[in-house]
């Protein structure tokens, strides 16, 4: 009955006016608002995380919020409708692609399902939102408030996923592991790999990537799984990250961190410690530093979902960028100066690659869609809701020519058209002279190198043959 009730809504078109979209939206800040002391104990109850994590979640998927809000326009929405009423071509009008089915992760739940549902809604959609019956306080609080906020008729939670002639009708947002061909899809099970070169700042790298790794119980898809750091800057990194975890885990708020689930012994530590390529370095009941020793190892290709911090010795960038395996990775760090983080980035393929810092928001929430643009401002762009529906009244210049062409009538300009067609393209404006590139200027540096060497013979050589010239006369 609720999926019929979206496709009717859907056929209808009520989505698409902006004053009922902003009607939504008012009337979903305020349910959020009003559950919002419910909303933070619960994300807690099942989570085991920190107060200070749980204000962070709640905070963003607020923002989230109030970002897309702000960014219906009923002037300029009413400017595009009548453009061709006026006159004008319409080239950017879209609207949004219909019914959207929102599949979230358990990871920051209340963030990643606000942020995809608050996306859809801008772009004017009917929202399905898959909740599995659990006893998690957050889903049976959530599935209670939200059908009280937003329309029963282009909203509703379904528990399990509808026949595949409903799916193929929508478009898929899925946060887990999924094997659907399309949709927006978050690689949830690929890798974040940080590189630690010797010329990073060593200290800065350690704490950010301690403060990744343990955050959030360890379970957030941009937390590395991975980080390789030069065998010249090993000791020190490795010094510094068990200083950084000793005080991220019992520090300020260090009672409340180990608190987080405390009573469940990691699995992932008791499997390390009898693995013989791996050294557990320091560790907890729930946590641990350790160092990879054999790239034979299954620990450096696996995906790291507990407060685990896993290190391992690289001899050089290229080394660094062999050692991921020929799989694009949900996230690179590359902690190095600029030349050599350019480097990384450049041949390391990752979906994204933070230089030097570590974007604490996102490890909030679900990993970016595969395979669309990155946006500052939310985790969801609008227009990945959309699909384009450009209206044009103008006929443009390439359409007279074409019919010049094609109609022979005027001769003349078919020929210019023609000439202009077949002509040699604008010159690339390249300095003149030889352009040096990393390799050539390997190649010039051994040459040189050899030069150097055959005169330092050459010199030797000379100055004892005139010297024994000398003595012989």
């Amino acid at each position: 009955m609720e999926i019929s009730r979206i496709v009717a809504a859907n056929t209808d078109g009520r989505t698409q006016n902006t004053r009922y979209r902003q009607t939504q939206f008012q009337r979903l800040q305020s349910i959020l608002v009003d559950n919002i002391v419910e909303i933070q104990d619960a994300i807690r109850t099942d989570s085991g995380h920190t107060l200070q994590e749980v204000r962070a979640e709640v905070v963003l998927a607020l923002q989230e919020l109030r970002t897309h809000y702000v960014s219906l326009n009923v002037s300029k929405d009413l400017e595009i409708e009548y453009r061709i009423k006026n006159g004008k071509d319409s080239p950017d009008a879209a609207r949004g692609i219909g019914i959207v089915y929102i599949v979230p992760t358990t990871h920051t739940l209340f963030f990643s399902i606000v942020s995809a549902l608050t996306a859809a809604l801008a772009a004017g959609n009917c929202i399905v939102l898959e909740l599995p019956q659990t006893t998690m306080s957050l889903t049976v609080l959530l599935r209670k408030i939200l059908p009280d906020a937003l329309d029963h008729d282009t909203f509703t939670i379904v528990s399990q996923r509808p026949d595949s002639s409903f799916m193929r009708n929508c478009l898929l947002v899925s946060q887990t592991p999924s094997d659907s061909p399309k949709g927006l899809l978050s690689p949830a099970s690929s890798r974040t790999v940080a590189i630690v070169d010797r010329t990073a700042k060593i200290n800065e790298a350690a704490q950010a990537l301690v403060e990744a790794r343990f955050a959030l119980g360890g379970r957030s898809v941009y937390a590395p799984d991975l980080v390789l750091v030069n065998e010249f800057a090993m000791k020190p990194f490795v010094e510094a990250v068990i200083q950084h975890a000793s005080r991220y885990l019992a520090g300020e708020n260090g009672e409340a961190r180990q608190q987080q689930i405390a009573s469940r012994r990691s699995v992932l530590l008791d499997t390390i410690h009898k693995e013989r390529s791996t050294r557990v370095l320091v560790s907890g009941s729930n946590w641990g530093v350790v160092e990879v020793q054999n790239r034979k190892s299954s620990l450096l290709k696996k995906k790291i979902e507990e407060k685990v911090f896993v290190v391992h010795p690289v001899t050089s960038l290229d080394d660094a960028i062999d050692m991921n395996f020929n799989e694009t990775l949900a996230a690179t760090y590359a902690f190095a100066e600029p030349a050599s983080a350019k480097y990384l980035t450049q041949f390391i393929d990752a979906d994204i690659s933070w230089v030097n810092h570590v974007p604490s928001h996102m490890l909030v929430g679900p990993a970016i869609p595969r395979h669309t643009l990155y946006s500052h401002e939310t985790r969801y762009s609008r227009q990945s809701f959309q699909v384009p529906r450009p209206q044009l009244t103008n006929a443009p210049a390439k359409t007279y020519a074409t019919q010049t062409i094609l109609k022979a009538d005027d001769t003349l300009k078919s020929d210019a058209l023609w000439r202009e067609a077949i002509s040699p393209l604008p010159s690339m404006k390249q300095r003149a002279g030889f352009k040096f590139g990393f390799f050539e200027q390997g190649i010039l540096t051994g040459v040189s190198l050899t030069l150097m060497s055959l005169i330092g013979v050459m010199g030797t050589l000379g100055y004892y043959t005139w010297a024994y010239v000398r003595t012989r006369g």
